[in-house]
């Protein structure tokens, strides 16, 4: 037990482990900077009341009936599925979690570790996103461009290029991706090691090219069906 707590508490992602009946054991410190809660107020605490987490499309995700603890109980872990969960604050987060049953000393008990990071920042991209295919729908504007969809509970590890997208470069889709992860004009830079107007360049080259005018039309075109936005 005394090594997985000094493991938990080094990941850098927030991290909560709590005994086979959903019993917070701990809260490592990167989950109370995301969340606002101290472990004081979380240890002790049956994990569905800390994170109250709820669905995509707003149903009840953490229950005393919880499909996840059962899923680990049966031994097997349940990875990236998204949730809505709020901070200590009130403010809505989203998070995308990974959830690993950890063996015991005890025959038959376990730990429940999960693991979770801000996706926030995507989903509002994706929001956006559907918000302006509505808008372009309502005009008639909306053309060919496929329509934004949720994003499935396993989110893929890179963003699938839409339709008329072949046209860039493979440094041009780079861009594309970071801006569909929230991404801003000074942190495309950095992630790809040029600069601020190289970045610019890349995106107005980007927009000549897809025919669209600002970064929401070319995310429109980004997220075609069944595809899901990038995890950073």
């Amino acid at each position: 037990m005394v090594q997985i707590t000094e493991m938990v508490a080094r990941i850098a992602d927030g991290a909560m482990l709590a005994d086979d009946t959903g019993i917070v054991k701990m809260w490592n410190k990167a989950a109370e900077r995301l969340l606002g809660f101290r472990a004081d107020e979380v240890v002790g605490r049956p994990c569905r009341d800390v994170l109250c987490g709820r669905t995509l499309d707003g149903g009840e995700l953490c229950s005393p009936a919880c499909e996840i603890g059962k899923r680990l109980a049966a031994g097997t872990g349940v990875r990236n599925y998204d949730m809505q969960t709020r901070a200590k604050s009130g403010r809505v987060v989203w998070i995308n979690i990974s959830s690993i049953p950890v063996p015991t000393r005890k025959p038959g008990r376990f730990m429940r570790l999960h693991l979770f990071r801000d996706i926030s920042r995507q989903r509002k991209v994706l929001h956006l996103a559907e918000d302006l295919h509505c808008m372009l729908s309502a005009t008639g504007q909306v053309g060919a461009m496929p329509a934004p969809v949720q994003s499935a509970p396993q989110a893929s590890a890179s963003l699938p290029v839409g339709r008329g997208t072949s046209v860039l470069t493979k440094r041009e889709q780079d861009v594309l991706r970071l801006m569909a992860a929230g991404s801003t004009t000074q942190e495309i830079a950095d992630a790809l090691y040029i600069s601020r107007v190289t970045v610019r360049n890349h995106i107005q080259h980007m927009f000549e090219k897809l025919g669209v005018h600002t970064r929401l039309q070319a995310l429109a075109l980004a997220f075609p069906p069944g595809s899901s936005p990038a995890q950073r």
